[in-house]
């Protein structure tokens, strides 16, 4: 279950404990993903996702919008960070032309 908070109704002090899991929480990042480990075998982890909280400036229409949030995914091969670009195709839509 996702639960959405609006940070700016209630700010979140700098790296406050986290209601849901044994982590803290840090102000300054607009969104927060709050996880569980469920496995961690043979190298894999599998988690389970148990809050969500999102700035509202990284929010439209009640949904996190990624434009606004300019993610960065590191590049383990390279040791570079990269940002995420445009959309390139729809979840569980274009693969299924696949099958």
């Amino acid at each position: 279950m996702r639960r959405w908070k609006k940070l700016s109704e209630k700010r979140r002090r700098r790296n406050e404990q986290s209601e849901f899991v044994d982590a803290p929480l840090i102000d300054e990042l607009p969104l927060a993903m709050e996880c569980t480990v469920k496995s961690f075998e043979d190298g894999i982890l599998v988690g389970e996702i148990v809050n969500v909280s999102a700035d509202e400036s990284v929010v439209t229409d009640g949904v996190v919008d990624i434009k606004k949030l300019k993610p960065i995914s590191f590049d383990p091969f390279g040791n570079a960070y990269f940002g995420v670009g445009e959309k390139v195709g729809n979840a569980f839509k274009d693969g299924a032309v696949l099958k």
